[in-house]
């Protein structure tokens, strides 16, 4: 059996990152953090932060299938890129995750809270993280 470890998980965006993390042996995905900054290597510095408080063994990073659509394309590429840094940065293990339909889920669920609108701001990105991690055990578990 594999040692458990911690895990990070990224739901990217341009304006933030939601950031959760959970542990490989508990399989429950925790909201972490919101990352707002401008451009990519302040958001990376904010998550080096994360990673040296937290010290994963394990990144994960949500990403959506483009679906032919010349702006989701450029998402998808600009997450790949994402992924690529973080790897090399900080010299860990990232695994790509699909993330169709974490925001549209996380917002169901803040909608079920009462927690509307401008109200889900910061906590939307969390709860997406938490669905793509949870995703991730999902799939683990399929596997065993």
């Amino acid at each position: 059996m594999p040692k458990p470890c911690t895990i990070l998980a990224f739901d990217y965006g341009e304006a933030r990152v939601g950031v959760a993390m959970g542990n490989s042996l508990l399989q429950i995905p925790h909201p972490l953090a919101t990352i707002c900054a401008e451009g990519m290597w302040p958001k990376i510095d904010q998550i080096g932060e994360l990673i040296t408080k937290w010290q994963p063994q394990l990144l994960i990073v949500g990403c959506p299938h483009a679906h032919d659509n010349p702006q989701k394309i450029q998402l998808v590429n600009t997450i790949n890129n994402f992924a690529k840094r973080l790897e090399r940065k900080f010299n860990l293990s990232v695994i790509m995750i699909n993330e169709d339909f974490s925001s549209a889920h996380a917002s169901s669920l803040l909608n079920e809270q009462g927690v509307y609108g401008r109200e889900q701001k910061g906590k939307l990105d969390q709860l997406a993280a938490c669905s793509i991690l949870q995703t991730y055990f999902s799939n683990q578990s399929i596997k065993e």
